[in-house]
This record gives C-alpha cells, structure tokens and sequence, in this order.
C-alpha cells in the first residue's frame, strides 16, 4: 500500500469552514465493498462517456462505521459504472481516518470544483449546503467552492421544486431563467405547463412571457393556469396539424395577449370586421388585385400600413379611386379603432 498526497490545488481554502483534503493511501478493493454518499450523488447525471482515462482515475473513499463497506467520496458515475459493468476490484484511495457525513460532503465538493458540473450535480450539492451549513455559513460556503451569487440566485428555485422541473431544465425545454417563475404557480400548474409546451420548443423570453400572463389572466377570470391551458382554445392549437412550431407560438401568444388585454382583443375584432368590408368595396370589380392593411402592433401608435398589389393597369386607377371614397371616419377607425 502506497501513501500519496491529494493535489494541492483541490486544498480548501478556508480553514474555518472546511477542513483540508487529508493524504490518501491507494490499495485494490472490492467494488462490492463501495457505497454511494448520503444526498450527494444523482443517478440521473448521464453516464461517463466510456473513455479509458476516465475509468482509470481511482476512486477516493472513506472508512465507515461499518469496516465492510467505504463511502465513495469522489468517483461516483466511476463506481456506477463499475457496478453495472460487473467488474470486482478498483483502485481506491483511502482517507486514513473515518470521516463524519459533513466532511464527507465538503470533500467531495471540494474535489469536484474543478470540473463543468451537471445542473443536477449543482442542485445537489446546494441541497446539501443548505442542510449542512444553516444561515450566513451557507453562502459563504457556496461561494468559496466556486458557485457565484448568479448561479445561486438562478439554481435556488431547483432546490425545493420537482423533479420534472429539474428535468425539463436538464433537457434543455425550460429555461433555468424561467425556471424561478414557473415555481411562484402551483405544482399542479407547473405540470400542466410543462405537459403543454413539452414538445413545443419557447425561447426564454416566451417562457418568461407566458408564465407571467398566464397567472394574472387566471387571477382575472377566476380560475387556475391549468384550466387556461387544458382550454379547447389552447389545446385546438397545440394539436392542429397545419401549423409549425413558431406558428403554434405566435398563435398562443396571440391569444393570451387578447385574454390579457379583453379592450384590444374588443378593438381588434372591430378593426377587422371594418377592414374586411373595407376591402371587399375596394376590390368590388379587381377581384385577381390585392389590398391588405396592416394596423401598428397592438395599436400602440396611430399608423395603418396598407399594401396593394394589382392584376393590370387599369385596377390601380380603379382601386384608387375607390380608396377616396371611403369616408374619414372608416379610415379613422382603421387608423385607431376606439372602443365606446
């Protein structure tokens, strides 16, 4: 058995808080013998990629209260790998002295720091120094072992919410910017929210954008975000096979923004109605012509876009003609439509 210090360079820092990575001395053991640290490993964090390197690195563990088994400090998908591959021996590197469950803890986030983490491996260990070091400790802590205000503020919402919230961050379907509103609805809300955009990909602006309509418009009309989304309204454009994903998109948007704004949702079927007869008049006689009018966004500034495209010369005469002779006041209310 040789004796082998532990780098430096995963040394912690303030001694205070955290004790310093004791030497290790590495020897063969059963893999059998291995077991997982309580609350600090995720069995959903993906698997090693199966290069060489990463399965001869030794594992680090500590001597238990049971002599038959070690706690694995660092090496964790390297031991899972092990187990379900059913190999029976391992190199180990083995603190000399039996380590409480808190300096386990310490430890092996220490020895980790180095490396990308997994979201899930960031919310666990948070989970962990939220419950092992209470008050100012905590993020004090946290930040000495590398997890910035930012990532704290961005990672608290996953401390306390389910795991299908955590897993649609993972996947990459839920923002984690987003994630801090979707956990201020209730849980049932945020499943039905998660059902309903599961295969429908919201940038984080539309993420953010919805969850916060949604709750004000549920609050309004007295109901709750999954009745909203479980809606024929919603659910006749999620399943409607003619419309691509952005389309999807735009048309919910639409219709939240007209549930959140009933005055405009009022306003704009008035505008269309009017441009619609406005139209038709128009094109009484230039039926292979066009005219479209496009309204300002929302109607927000007083301004109305109108295209033409026409068959022959003689429809521009035609169509122009017959423009002048729609009356100010249509062209008012297709300017700014007023509700009285």
């Amino acid at each position: 058995m040789s004796t082998i210090s532990a780098s430096r360079d995963a040394a912690w820092t303030n001694k205070k808080l955290l004790p310093a990575v004791p030497a290790v001395s590495y020897t063969t053991v059963p893999v059998e013998k291995l077991i997982m640290p309580t609350d600090l490993f995720d069995e959903k964090v993906l698997d090693l990629d199966g290069s060489d390197s990463d399965f001869l690195l030794p594992i680090i563990a500590s001597k238990s209260d049971n002599a038959a088994t070690l706690v694995i400090v660092d090496g964790c998908k390297r031991a899972r790998h092990f187990f379900n591959t059913g190999k029976t021996n391992c190199i180990c590197g083995i603190f000399p002295d039996i380590l409480d469950e808190k300096a386990i803890g310490l430890l092996r986030i220490v020895l980790n720091r180095k490396r990308q983490l997994h979201i899930r491996e960031s919310v666990r260990f948070l989970n962990w120094l939220e419950k092992n070091c209470a008050g100012e400790n905590f993020e004090v802590t946290a930040a000495a072992l590398g997890f910035s205000a930012t990532q704290r503020f961005d990672l608290k919402p996953l401390l306390r919410c389910e795991d299908t919230v955590l897993d649609a961050v993972a996947q990459g379907r839920l923002s984690l910017k987003a994630a801090g509103d979707l956990c201020l609805i209730g849980p049932q809300d945020r499943a039905v929210f998660l059902e309903t955009f599961h295969n429908i990909l919201l940038s984080q602006q539309t993420q953010r954008e919805f969850l916060e309509w949604l709750p004000e418009i549920a609050y309004t009309r007295k109901t709750s975000v999954e009745t909203l989304l479980r809606s024929n309204d919603i659910q006749g454009i999620i399943a409607d096979r003619n419309l691509n994903g952005p389309q999807k998109i735009e048309a919910i948007r639409a219709l939240l923004f007209s549930w959140k704004y009933p005055l405009y949702n009022d306003a704009l079927k008035k505008w269309k109605k009017s441009a619609f007869t406005t139209i038709q008049s128009v094109l009484e006689n230039q039926p292979s012509s066009q005219v479209v009018f496009v309204p300002a966004p929302a109607f927000e500034k007083n301004r109305l876009e109108i295209r033409i495209s026409i068959a022959h010369a003689k429809a521009a005469r035609e169509i122009f003609q017959r423009m002048a002779e729609v009356p100010e006041k249509t062209w008012s209310q297709l300017v700014y439509p007023i509700i009285e």
